[in-house]
């Protein structure tokens, strides 16, 4: 099971937010770019990077901070956040992140993620399905997405999508555990799926990779000193790592 390290940017710094709520902020860090570099250092082998103020604003915003951790870390990176336009996937993919991941795109127009899907492989676009009480959470989670977690993948089997990020967003920020059973489900139905959101311990990245998970995305856990990388990255080898993003 492959850890990701979450680099979430708010206003230029590395934030954390508690279920989603803007105005619960704990900031971590005032440079991103040493942030990821400790994480490199420490051996993460793919990043998992978000930018708040656009996915809240609908169009990305620290754009030329992700590239620049795109480029400097050597590392797969995978980006969300206020994606919503052609041209915002191509400077992206072209500028060297790994795969963007789209949760308002997915939600509100999976014909259009299809059209992605096909232009640039199921390998480099992904879905984000973020969930509360079972219901898809649009625009940064400010708003409902009018439609529930099973009607959402029913829709987007047929775009040729391969990977979902799921992420129930009650839990996240919290350490109270992760949704294994619905991380579990989406497994499932045939989806590569990294889990985010309520992940604590070691034994919850094992609960995950034994519900099916290829991968988990670790924020709060690192930032607040619940879970060391070292720790995660030696659970999850006893699972059955990979190191593919």
């Amino acid at each position: 099971m492959l850890i990701l390290p979450a680099i979430d940017l708010l206003e230029g710094r590395c934030v954390r937010l508690e279920q989603g709520d803007y105005g619960r902020v704990t900031r971590f860090g005032d440079d991103p770019l040493a942030v990821t570099r400790g994480f490199v250092a420490d051996g993460a082998a793919a990043l998992h990077v978000v930018d708040l103020d656009g996915a809240r604003l609908g169009r990305p915003v620290h754009a030329d901070v992700v590239l620049a951790l795109c480029r400097e870390t050597h590392v797969p990176v995978q980006v969300g956040g206020g994606i919503r336009a052609a041209e915002d996937v191509e400077r992206y993919l072209e500028g060297g992140a790994r795969r963007v991941v789209l949760g308002t795109v997915a939600a509100r127009n999976a014909g259009w993620m299809g059209e992605l899907i096909e232009q640039w492989g199921p390998d480099r676009v992904a879905a984000a399905v973020d969930a509360r009480h079972g219901r898809v959470v649009v625009e940064g989670w400010t708003e409902s997405g009018g439609v529930g977690v099973d009607s959402l993948l029913d829709q987007l089997e047929l775009t040729g999508l391969r990977t979902v990020v799921y992420t129930d967003t009650r839990r996240d920020g919290t350490l109270t555990g992760p949704d294994v059973e619905g991380t579990a489900r989406i497994v499932r139905r045939g989806f590569r799926t990294v889990a985010a959101g309520g992940i604590r311990t070691a034994s919850h990245l094992a609960a995950l990779r034994r519900a099916g998970a290829a991968g988990a995305v670790l924020g709060s856990a690192l930032y607040r000193g619940t879970l060391t990388l070292a720790e995660a990255l030696a659970a999850a080898a006893a699972e059955g790592a990979t190191r593919e993003c």
